[in-house]
């Protein structure tokens, strides 16, 4: 047999060069990379895969856009270019028909249809590109026939250019009202502009009424409602650290920031 009979599909334990088919600008610092896979593999709902810079030898993770519980041939990335980032300056200098090398997927948080049955609501706070991790359990738990979860999302960026994906979200919260709640916030607007939503950094009255409730608040019968509710929050180191407190290299330090105050705990609230 031909060692070249088959491909090396995308893998956790090495290294496979990845085609870059196509590039999308979406702003002036964020576009969509598309990818080929080698051969069609299932990238579970969110995962990261690892995206390597092979000149410097520096790796970063990013968060698939629309990956599904089904095989598929191509992977897409939303990736804003960072003056200090190096694998994002590596990427965006990419043009078509370049071989990116990748390993992965790494399972972050459990996103699959069946794993979101357990919960009856789930919180969602994104900043920026952070709103990748979410997607894909945003379209996971709206297209369950067997459990409707309810989702509310606290979407924050730095201007409205980049809520990235807001129209589909839009759409997503026009067909499923009952179901998907989203709210914006965004740091600054032009005078001129005639923006709606909320304006300033993410804060306790945004997410009040929004988010799961504490459970430091709840008693009795409504603490079973608390337990099976949680917050995902992913978004800009900072703006997590703001609302959270850090991750910390356990993952489970306890919670600070803003829902610290408000009294959420540990198990109620996971970081990305």
């Amino acid at each position: 047999l031909s060692s070249f009979s088959t491909p090396q599909g995308l893998c956790i334990e090495n290294w496979t060069p990845i085609l870059l088919t196509n590039v999308t600008k979406i702003t002036d610092q964020a576009s969509i990379f598309e990818f080929r896979l080698p051969k069609p593999c299932v990238i579970p709902i969110t995962s990261a895969i690892y995206v390597k810079d092979d000149e410097i030898q520096a790796m970063r993770a990013y968060t698939p856009i629309h990956s599904t519980e089904k095989e598929q041939d191509t992977i897409q990335f939303l990736i804003k270019r960072y003056g200090e980032g190096q694998v994002s300056r590596f990427i965006h200098s990419a043009q078509p028909g370049k071989k990116i090398e990748m390993r992965g997927p790494v399972l972050i948080w459990p996103g699959s249809q069946h794993e979101l049955e357990k919960w009856d609501e789930i919180g969602m706070i994104a900043g920026g590109t952070g709103i990748t991790a979410m997607l894909p359990i945003i379209h996971s738990a709206l297209t369950n026939p067997d459990k409707k979860v309810r989702i509310s999302l606290l979407f924050a960026a730095r201007s409205p250019e980049e809520l990235y994906f807001k129209d589909e979200l839009d759409q997503l919260s026009t067909t499923f009202s009952k179901q998907f709640r989203v709210v914006y916030t965004v740091d600054a607007v032009q005078t001129s502009s005639d923006w709606k939503g909320h304006v300033g950094y993410v804060d306790e009255k945004m997410l009040k009424g929004l988010m799961p409730v504490p459970k430091a608040t709840t008693e009795g019968a409504t603490t079973q409602s608390s337990e099976r509710s949680i917050v995902l929050i992913c978004g800009p180191e900072s703006m997590v650290k703001h609302v959270a407190g850090t991750r910390g290299l356990s993952g489970q330090e306890p919670i600070r920031g803003i829902m610290g105050t408000m009294g959420y705990q540990k198990d109620q609230v996971f970081r990305f």
